[in-house]
């Protein structure tokens, strides 16, 4: 209290219950408790992101609009997000590589592995030896059959519903038209 007024600190939810839990001993001078009170938000920012790499990889990006949802303040989330990248814990790299050949296993196409990539704010430009270490045209022809060949043949527009599934699968024009029309006259043979 200054003079009669009062101020607020809001912190994320995790902080506020360690708050209640009375993780800071109280009564402070105001200074001094905003400063513990931050002090003790970069801690659970921290374990919180860590909590959430030991489910799956995030790309930074991602993982700091996670925290930012979560509601910590950006300061925190910066030196978290350092000290997981120091500690080799949060890597953009590694989050892609993995991310491209898991989505490459699922079926998923060049563009939609790249859309994906980029929503999660990942530049596939900054990968080393991309596109040619993760695609080749034979391969992603290959897995577009191999999607096609486990997809029944449509009675009605076969050529324009097989266009579709693979299109939005994230198969590239070409690929997708050689593919079905591959397909389709396998089909008839």
């Amino acid at each position: 209290m200054d003079n009669g007024r009062s101020r607020e600190i809001v912190v994320p939810v995790r902080v506020g219950r360690l708050l209640m839990d009375d993780a800071i001993a109280l009564p402070l001078a105001e200074e001094e408790a905003f400063d513990s009170i931050h002090v003790l938000e970069g801690r659970i920012c921290f374990a919180q992101l860590t909590e959430m790499l030991s489910r799956r990889d995030y790309a930074m990006a991602e993982a700091r609009e996670r925290l930012l949802n979560y509601g910590y303040r950006e300061i925190e989330i910066d030196a978290a997000l350092c000290k997981a990248s120091d500690a080799k814990f949060l890597d953009d790299r590694r989050f892609a590589t993995y991310f491209i050949s898991e989505r490459i296993r699922r079926g998923w196409g060049r563009r939609k592995i790249e859309v994906e990539l980029r929503r999660k704010g990942v530049d596939v430009n900054d990968l080393p030896g991309y596109p040619e270490d993760y695609f080749s045209d034979d391969d992603e022809l290959e897995r577009a059959m191999d999607l096609l060949a486990r997809k029944a043949i449509p009675a009605v527009r076969p050529q324009e519903k097989l266009m579709r599934h693979l299109m939005g699968k994230g198969y590239s024009y070409s690929v997708s038209a050689t593919a079905v029309r591959r397909r389709l006259s396998s089909d008839t043979l």
